[in-house]
Formats: structure tokens, C-alpha cells, sequence
């Protein structure tokens, strides 16, 4: 009951065409990162259609969607699940991330205006204020988007994004264990670049994205124990 009654709330909650692949994608992304459809299980597409009140084409495509996001795969004959992040891909990913932030901090530097720096103070204010994680997150990379937008990089700002997609699954279960710690590194970063000062803006970002790896994988592990434990 609780699966369903809570893709009948994201359906109502989410706004759009409630037939078209991406809203479906929408509502089973949201699902996912909410712990609605758990790690691992399997999407039964004629109990999801039913539940969301879609056709199974439609249902089918956003399936396919949210694969190229590496949220859900297909088991031949099985049929599709919700694909689990190991320990490996999540340090993999973060490295990848840590990378290409840095970088596009460091170009987008010299174009980052006094008006950008206050947009980017406003939303770590709602931010620290926000009740909900997923709300949280989408903040978070607003946060970190203002500031990279000067780069003029479109390209690697969505492979940012994409790279974000599948860690920030994660956001929900380790969240609170980071998140006074997080905001404050926010801060240390927003200081550094309103202080023009670029090498250390590029460092505070660095250790934030180190930090914010280090507390994932940490979490990862103590729940591999727990899980062994039973």
C-alpha cells in the first residue's frame, strides 16, 4: 500500500501531460529518488500503468528514458528494475564530477558577476530552510549550475547533470548525515569566489565534492554491514 499510495500522490503532485514519456519519467525519477521503488526491485509495467493510469507504450518509453540514465535496466524476459549503485560506481562517479566542477569553475571564474554571486547567497538561504530532500538537492544544483553558467561549457554542464542524476538517488538515506557540514562548505565556496579569489574558490569546491564522495561511501558501506548482518 505504501508503494502505491505514493506514486498516486507524485502523479497528482507533478504537473504535465500525464501521457507523455517524459511526465511518466518524471513521476518513476522522483519515485526512485524518494525510496518509492527500491533499489533493486522489479517494475512490474502492467501494476505501474494501471496505478498511474497510462498505457503501456508511454509507460514503456519512459522506462527506456530513465535507462539512459542508468535508473532502470532491462533483464530480457524479466523484464525492468531499478538499478542498484554500487560502492565502486559512486567513488567512480564523484571523480568524475570533481573533475569536471573544478574545471568549469575555473573557466566560468572571470565571468562570475556580483549579481550571480548574491542569486547564488539567495538559494543557499532556501536552501538551509528546506524541509524536503528532494527539494534540497534540486537547490544544491542550482547552487552549483549559477556558478558554472559563465563557463559557456552547455556540453559538460549536462554531463554534470547527468553524472548528478545518479548519484543524487542516494540523497534521501545519507542527507542528514551531511548536510550542516555540506551548507557550510556552500558558504566557504560562495566566500571565496565573492572574495575574487579563484585558487581558493577551486580548493573549497574541491574538498566539498571530496567530502561529499567520502560521506556517501561511507554510508554505502555501513549499510553493506548492516545488510550482511541479517
Amino acid at each position: 500500500m505504501g508503494e502505491a499510495k505514493g506514486l498516486d500522490e507524485l502523479a497528482e503532485r507533478i504537473t504535465g501531460d500525464i501521457s507523455a514519456p517524459h511526465h511518466i519519467a518524471n513521476v518513476l525519477r522522483e519515485a526512485i529518488y524518494r525510496g518509492i521503488l527500491g533499489e533493486g526491485k522489479p517494475l512490474h509495467q502492467a501494476q505501474l500503468a494501471a496505478r498511474l493510469g497510462v498505457s503501456p507504450i508511454p509507460l514503456r518509453e519512459a522506462l527506456r528514458l530513465l535507462e539512459t540514465e542508468d535508473l532502470v535496466e532491462f533483464r530480457g524476459y524479466r523484464g525492468a528494475f531499478v538499478t542498484e549503485l554500487s560502492l565502486e560506481e559512486a567513488r567512480e562517479l564523484y571523480e568524475m564530477v570533481a573533475a569536471l566542477e573544478t574545471n568549469l569553475m575555473r573557466i566560468a571564474f572571470p565571468g562570475i558577476t556580483r549579481r550571480t554571486i548574491e542569486e547564488a547567497g539567495q538559494v543557499l538561504d532556501r536552501m538551509e530552510t528546506a524541509d524536503d530532500c528532494i527539494r534540497w538537492r534540486d537547490l544544491n544544483f542550482l547552487f552549483h549550475t549559477l556558478l558554472y553558467e559563465p563557463a559557456d561549457r552547455p556540453l559538460t554542464l549536462d554531463m554534470v547533470a547527468r553524472l548528478r542524476q545518479k548519484t543524487d538517488r542516494t540523497i534521501r538515506t545519507h542527507l542528514d548525515s551531511m548536510r550542516k557540514e555540506s551548507e557550510r562548505q556552500h558558504r566557504e565556496i560562495l566566500e571565496a569566489v565573492a572574495a575574487r579569489d579563484l585558487e581558493k574558490s577551486i580548493t573549497a569546491l574541491a574538498y566539498h565534492l571530496a567530502y561529499t564522495s567520502s560521506d556517501l561511501q561511507s554510508w554505502m558501506r555501513s549499510e553493506q554491514a548492516a545488510r550482511k548482518k541479517t
